[in-house]
């Protein structure tokens, strides 16, 4: 007798080719067997009933932050609810390990957590052991982080290594590729990491290319610069004989937008050349959601509210933010007037502007208008860099793209009560949204070939070699959702609401979400890259 039966559904197995309808029978966590024969009595203890619905792999995303937040929240809720079984962080350069005394602060900055007890891990491998005990509701794998393993060695530096600090971070690497790193990533564009020289990223990624690891890489540049960029990538790709990866790409600032095919075609051509570089990308057309009072310079944005409005209301204001923009110029300043203004609580008439097209409504400047701003909504607005739609459905549904969530994993009734926040949607829509929009709605992207850029491509390109298909053997990593219904119900109003059409989520056989509800089980296992090695 089996542990349990998938009865009848539409299985779109991963593959990429036609959904045939059969019944999924599950033992001991993997799938035992995929039988067409609908007629054929299969004896089981449980039986979950299809009809009308798709079986697919679960969902894996290649690109999430949920290491930050894993320890706090091991539950995952809202990434269950959108299908995801499997997730890869440690992503943009940052991983919560390996830690040591100099990167303690930069631990409790990237968990979001101040006052946190010290970690019990220091190691790559011992905070994978601390996960595993948590008994995580997703499987976990991880990637080092670039810009961790540089602080690490030289903290928050701006300089070159000594070549012996180069081969400390080298030997960091090579270390937590030994105890189950699924590769590197670099966050071009954050400190640290950014201050490495394209010579030191090559040298570690070159280390990642001996183990046939992937590097992933916030690129430097997603605005103007994104051509060069993007080729950043593909030739340190060439230099260290490593897989690349160009992470949640996309074309950001108006200024910028229809490029989507000018770097889609750089990594054609690299592709043409023989260098082994893919691409992912999220289905939002805004990026990190950052409320407009963050983005103000420290001695603004960590004020009070209260204290902040009575500032911004003072005589001078403007000139005081400008003057304090000018004194610590940063990635933020150089392009305030770019970003986008995507919810207002009340002035909705911005929304979809950038800063400076607002200014220019107002007939101010910059400054006076970020001022204005904030005031009339009572600080209650949302910005991020802004992509266009033809772009991102571009990317999309480009072969080479894959797709991630660039989240992390949080609880769903802490998150729906937060308030006005930072949350972006992606939270708790990224999949949903794009079988809801980008495949029935739009057209964009047949079923079969969404579910292959969900599965089995990211479980391809980890080299995970037991997940990601609906075929026997493999772990029973499964999401029955309804094709005719599911879509993603967070926005910018409810960020944190849960989409509809996802009926049941099963991680290593065992049901995570029923009738789109968590069930409370906790089934998810640490994943060890294994680099080519029969483990068993």
């Amino acid at each position: 007798m089996f542990d349990l039966l998938i009865k009848g559904g539409l299985v779109i197995d991963g593959t990429g080719k036609p959904g045939y309808l059969a019944n999924v029978a599950l033992s001991r966590g993997k799938i035992a067997a995929v039988e067409r024969n609908l007629s054929l009595e299969i004896p089981s203890a449980t039986v979950l009933d299809a009809t009308g619905l798709v079986v697919a792999p679960g969902f894996i995303d290649i690109h999430s932050h949920t290491d930050r937040t894993i320890t706090r929240h091991p539950g995952a809720g809202s990434s269950l609810l959108q299908g995801i079984t499997t997730e890869i962080s440690g992503n943009c350069g940052g991983s919560m390990a390996p830690i040591n005394d100099k990167t303690i602060e930069m631990f409790k900055r990237l968990s979001g957590k101040d006052g946190l007890p010290e970690p019990p891990w220091r190691s790559f491998g011992e905070f994978l052991d601390h996960v595993e005990k948590l008994r995580p509701g997703t499987n976990q794998g991880l990637f080092v982080g670039q810009g961790t393993v540089r602080a690490c060695v030289m903290g928050r530096e701006k300089r070159y290594p000594s070549e012996d600090e180069l081969a400390q971070m080298k030997s960091l690497v090579r270390q937590a590729l030994e105890e189950g790193a699924f590769g590197i990533s670099t966050g071009r564009a954050y400190v640290p990491g950014c201050y490495g020289s394209f010579r030191e990223i090559v040298e570690l990624c070159r280390v990642a290319g001996e183990y046939d690891g992937l590097h992933t890489s916030h690129i430097q540049d997603q605005w103007s610069k994104i051509h060069w960029s993007v080729t950043e990538i593909v030739e340190i790709t060439r230099r260290a004989g490593v897989r690349g990866q160009v992470a949640h790409m996309k074309v950001v600032g108006k200024d910028n937008w229809g490029r989507a095919g000018e770097i889609l075609t750089i990594l054609e051509n690299a592709r043409s050349r023989g260098l082994d570089v893919l691409a992912d990308v999220y289905p939002y057309t805004y990026s990190q959601v950052i409320l407009l009072r963050n983005l103000l310079p420290k001695e603004f944005s960590r004020m009070e509210p209260d204290k902040l409005k009575d500032a911004l209301s003072a005589p001078g204001a403007s000139e005081s933010l400008r003057k304090a923009f000018e004194a610590d110029p940063g990635y933020t300043a150089s392009r305030l007037d770019r970003m986008g203004i995507i919810h207002c609580s009340r002035t909705k008439e911005f929304e979809g502007m950038d800063i400076g097209e607002a200014a220019l409504a107002l007939g101010l400047d910059v400054f006076s208008a970020v001022v204005k701003i904030l005031l009339e909504n009572d600080l209650e607005v949302k910005t991020a860099g802004i992509m266009s739609e033809a772009d991102v459905r571009e990317i999309v549904s480009h072969p080479m793209a894959m797709f991630g969530t660039d989240a992390l994993a949080g609880d769903p009734e802490e998150d729906a009560n937060r308030g006005y926040s930072d949350l972006h949607p992606r939270h708790y829509g990224t999949y949903p949204r794009i079988l809801g929009k980008y495949v029935r709605q739009e057209r964009a992207l047949s079923l079969e070939e969404a579910v292959r850029k969900m599965t089995s491509m990211p479980a391809e390109r980890l080299n995970i070699l037991d997940r990601g298909l609906i075929h026997r053997g493999y772990w029973a990593d499964v999401v029955i959702f309804d094709p005719l219904t599911v879509e993603d119900r967070a926005d910018l109003d409810n960020p944190a609401a849960p989409p509809v059409g996802i009926k049941y989520v099963l991680v290593n056989g065992e049901i995570v979400v029923k009738d789109s509800k968590l069930t409370g089980v906790r089934a998810g296992k640490v994943l060890r890259a294994a680099h080519h090695r029969m483990v068993y």
